[in-house]
């Protein structure tokens, strides 16, 4: 301090430059006393604060973690309330409050307390997710159901400000959910959860109504056809079709693949390791904590000693492209069905996939055509003429009834499963065939024929199409195979010789 007042008199009391002409032509006036930085005054730290910095640097502080650490200031300034003006902005990776200077604190706990009087503005995001931490750890609240309304008010409300804590805020609140042990039921707005109700409701459609079908197939399709033209035309027609394809593949694929539609579409679920409250300052008070939960049937999650998992549908949590090539396909032949004036292509599916679409878009049709046929029109103002004429018809007529009536009984083949005979095979495809159903000698069978395996193979794949729309023989190591799902099935149309 001495030497700084020293320095000052020397520099103004110096007679060369008194003497200069810096100082001899110039014009005096007011100015502000040069003062060193230790004589500035600055704003006093408020008792509560600093006590709280002071837990910073408590010998139990050097050894604890940083999120036990944050968790025991939040706690110490719980309810704590400032009204401090501080408009700079700032940035903080993972913001704690031992990070932050006396006046960017002040300027947090300002803000915090027109929050907690819903007066919700626009403040730095370091102040922001330091209260979201704030209220994961259960800190402004007395029970986590009444911290988790708050929660999740904020974020609705917040995210309409600055939408950059979306991408965190949706996990965040399945997680508060699960760890607090809450209703299942409070995540049903979350749009992980609506992705994971859809799925359900595709896995077990015939517990759902043709509309909710719908409505799950249009969330989950990459292709939105809502915005289809043919669609804004002719949209009854198509939601109708649609559900009709997908149960009618559904079936399907239950029948005679060994995976469902929606394992082929959206995979299986997968148990995976989980870091609850990822990218946010948390601290797990229950260590070694033992649990399930249950979000529902595809989405649970289970702790062990502390370590949790989740089990649920990983990969895309978006829109499904293997879905959206069925729905695009259902439009394109729709459109083609009745000649839409614009048309569009496809690709992305079996030709088995195909078949069956082309085959439930034309039943549609014709289904519509018959009704559209049947449709009688009776003009009403011409009943009593009818009547009339009907009466003068009657008095004319002599109807003699006769009871005599023979019953005869019908006996109806079952046209399910054909005789051998019935078949197209020839007799060298017949044996063939036998040959590989009842563990006979299939090269025998060929080699009497005169043919050769591969040839007898695809010739009798080529004759059952129609009746399996699939190939029944297939290759593996060079030797041809029954496939399993249709092993019973061709056992009862071809007997053993």
């Amino acid at each position: 301090m001495a030497d700084t007042k020293e320095i000052l008199n020397i520099v103004l009391n110096d007679e060369k430059l008194l003497k200069s002409r810096a100082f001899r032509d110039r014009v005096y006036s007011d100015e502000p006393i040069i003062r060193p930085a230790s004589q500035l005054i600055k704003p006093q730290t408020p008792p509560q604060i600093k006590e709280m910095k002071g837990i910073a640097f408590t010998p139990e502080a050097y050894w604890k973690t940083s999120a036990w650490l944050f968790y025991t200031q939040g706690k110490f300034m719980e309810n704590y309330e400032d009204d401090f003006s501080y408009n700079e902005d700032f940035i903080k990776y993972y913001p704690c409050y031992r990070d932050m200077t006396t006046e960017q604190l002040r300027g947090y706990f300002s803000w915090r307390t027109d929050v907690r009087k819903g007066n919700i503005h626009k403040a730095p995001l370091p102040y922001v997710f330091i209260y979201l931490y704030e209220l994961l750890n259960c800190i402004g609240a007395e029970t986590p159901a009444e911290c988790f309304d708050k929660l999740s008010c904020f974020c609705k409300e917040y995210v309409k400000i600055d939408d950059t804590i979306e991408k965190y805020t949706d996990t965040w609140l399945i997680d508060f959910i699960v760890y607090y042990d809450l209703d299942p039921s409070l995540a049903d707005a979350i749009d992980d959860i609506k992705h994971d109700k859809a799925i359900l409701t595709l896995i077990r459609w015939e517990e759902h109504s043709e509309a909710e079908i719908f409505d799950a197939i249009d969330k989950l399709s990459s292709y939105q056809l809502k915005k289809s033209l043919y669609y804004i035309s002719e949209s009854e027609d198509l939601r109708e079709v649609l559900v009709r394809c997908f149960i009618r593949l559904s079936e399907f694929f239950r029948d005679k693949r060994k995976k469902s539609l929606c394992e082929k579409l959206f995979g299986n679920t997968v148990e995976c390791m989980y870091h609850m409250f990822s990218s946010a300052i948390f601290y797990d008070k229950q260590t070694f904590r033992n649990c399930e939960y249950k979000l529902n049937e595809i989405h649970s999650f289970s702790c062990s000693n502390g370590k949790w998992s989740c089990r649920k549908y990983y990969g895309n949590r978006g829109r499904n492209g293997h879905l959206g090539d069925i729905v695009k396909a259902v439009d394109s032949l729709m459109r083609d069905e009745i000649d839409f004036k614009y048309k569009i292509s496809f690709d992305g599916i079996s030709k088995n996939t195909e078949k069956i679409l082309r085959s439930e878009i034309e039943q549609f049709f014709e289904e519509k055509r018959r009704k559209e046929s049947m449709k009688i029109e009776i003009d009403l103002s011409k009943l009593s003429s009818i009547r009339i004429s009907a009466d003068k018809i009657r008095e004319k007529l002599i109807v003699e009834e006769e009871t005599d009536t023979e019953t005869e009984e019908v006996s109806v083949q079952d046209n399910v499963s054909e005789t051998a005979n019935d078949m197209v095979l020839d007799k060298a495809e017949y044996a063939f065939i036998c040959a590989l159903l009842y563990d006979g000698d299939h090269k025998k069978a060929a080699a009497e024929s005169g043919k050769m395996v591969s040839i007898l193979a695809d010739s009798i794949n080529e004759k059952l199409f129609d009746d399996f729309g699939d190939t029944v023989i297939e290759f593996s190591e060079d030797k041809p195979i029954i496939i399993d799902d249709y092993t019973e099935e061709l056992k009862k149309m071809f007997s053993m010789p």
